[in-house]
């Protein structure tokens, strides 16, 4: 089975990518068809589609062309959460660059946030714990304070993030941190 990895712009638009399929050795004198996935990738990257630039630890970071215009970003799927919820989609923190704004932090938390909810994140670093605010849109939270969220991030070992569920009470995912400065880095030496 070819692993998917789903992506997500700041503005909580999800791509979803096929990961690169392991290719057999190749036989001299037999030249070898492109495999689905590959195929999938190049048609993806054809149309400015995710175009991968690498793994760091338990982060990932990609480009993609959004109207004409080359976007970089650094993912991480939820590592835990808490409680089940029913036809959840997929839970993502992403960081992203795209033209001159950077450092765009935004959670899709794979349900709709009641209106006006405002989750609440924790960095668990070895300095303490780091108190950030979110505001939530739709399927996203999005950091209040960029530069506060980025700067924690770089100092932690994981975000806590708490807020309402979609039927009441509250959901808390868990996002590792490892990877986060190097997926960082590469993003933006792609996107200078």
């Amino acid at each position: 089975m070819i692993p998917t990895r789903m992506i997500l712009a700041a503005a909580a638009l999800v791509v979803a990518f096929p990961a690169l399929a392991q290719q057999a050795p190749q036989r001299p004198a037999q030249p070898q068809r492109p495999t689905q996935p590959q195929q999938a990738q190049a048609q993806a990257q054809a149309q400015g589609g995710p175009s991968s630039i690498g793994r760091f630890d338990d982060w990932e970071a990609a480009t993609l062309s959004e109207r004409g215009q080359k976007v970089c970003y650094a993912f991480t799927r939820a590592a835990a959460s808490a409680p089940a919820v029913q036809g959840r989609g997929e839970v993502v923190l992403v960081l992203t660059h795209r033209g001159r704004s950077r450092d765009e932090v935004a959670v899709r938390a794979g349900y709709t946030y009641p209106n006006n909810a405002e989750p609440a994140g924790t960095v668990e670093a070895s300095s303490g714990n780091i108190a950030l605010a979110f505001f939530a849109a739709g399927e996203a939270a999005f950091a209040r304070d960029r530069a506060a969220a980025v700067n924690a991030f770089e100092r932690g070992r994981s975000l806590r993030l708490a807020g309402p569920g979609p039927r009441g009470g509250t959901v808390t995912d868990v996002f590792s941190l490892r990877g986060f400065t190097a997926a960082r880095r590469a993003i933006g030496e792609a996107c200078k």
